[in-house]
This record gives structure tokens, sequence and C-alpha cells, in this order.
């Protein structure tokens, strides 16, 4: 099996330089819920109404089943299931719980609220969501045309 993962020093953390008053605003309306090992938490195509940040545990992300490209979570505070914060709303991944795992669980709505309330904090939390894509993108790549 190939995993991809990301060098903590170079994944962004999505709500770095947002306030703290945001951040708690945020974190009011996001939810935490605990998973058993092998427990789905989202699976590819499914409409997505929420991301996740990991608390503990750990989480394959399956980009690609018949390739075996995997991603995992397992950093305290890196996100998941971001594609339910951009169009289509749509899961491009199915992930799975390695381990008992605890994530906070926020909708979609919640940023988009935020984003309209406070738009100069959204344009930052919505750059450091192109630079985790951007970083998930680069090590997609690197495992597509790694030298055989």
């Amino acid at each position: 099996m190939s995993i991809m993962e990301a060098s903590p020093t170079k994944e962004f953390d999505l709500f770095q330089g947002v306030s703290q008053r945001v951040i708690g605003e945020i974190g009011r309306l996001g939810e935490e819920v605990s998973f058993d090992r092998d427990d789905i938490v989202f699976k590819a195509d499914e409409p997505g109404s929420f991301f996740y940040e990991l608390v503990e545990g750990e989480v394959d992300i399956i980009v690609l089943e018949r390739e075996n490209m995997h991603y995992i979570v397992k950093r305290p505070g890196e996100i998941f299931g971001w594609s339910a914060l951009v169009e289509p709303y749509e899961y491009s991944a199915t992930a799975r719980c390695l381990a008992p795992t605890r994530v906070i669980r926020i909708g979609r709505d919640v940023i988009e609220n935020v984003v309209k309330r406070h738009p100069e904090e959204g344009l930052i939390i919505y750059k450091h969501l192109i630079g985790i894509v951007a970083q998930r993108l680069r090590s997609a790549y690197q495992y597509i045309y790694r030298p055989q």
C-alpha cells in the first residue's frame, strides 16, 4: 500500500492567523465526534456538508482505492473532508478510521457565515485551505510520478 503523508512543517493550519474571537465562534458551532477503528467518516462521491479537524487518532483518506493511493491524517489539528468547503461540495475520497478517533466536525455553513461576517479572516481561512489542497496535490503528484 502506498501512503502519502504531509510534512507537519509544510501543511498549513487552517486557522493560523485568525483571531481567537473568530476561532471561538467557529469552535462553539463545531461538534466533537468519536469514531471507532474501521468506522467510515464519509465516502467518496457523497454530498459534503462537514469538514473535520483531528483531535486524536488516525484516519486513512482513501484517494484511489484500486491504485492503493492513501493519505494518512494523524497530526492533531490536521483537517480532512475539505471537499465540503469547495464546489461541488462532494467528498473526493473515503475517510476510514485506523484507530479510535476524535474529531471536531464543522459544518460548511459555519465557515460560510464566518466569511460573510468577517471577510478579512475568511480570506485567511481560504488562503490556508488552498495551501492544504496544494500540499496534498503535490503529494499526489509525487506518488503518481515516482521513479519506477
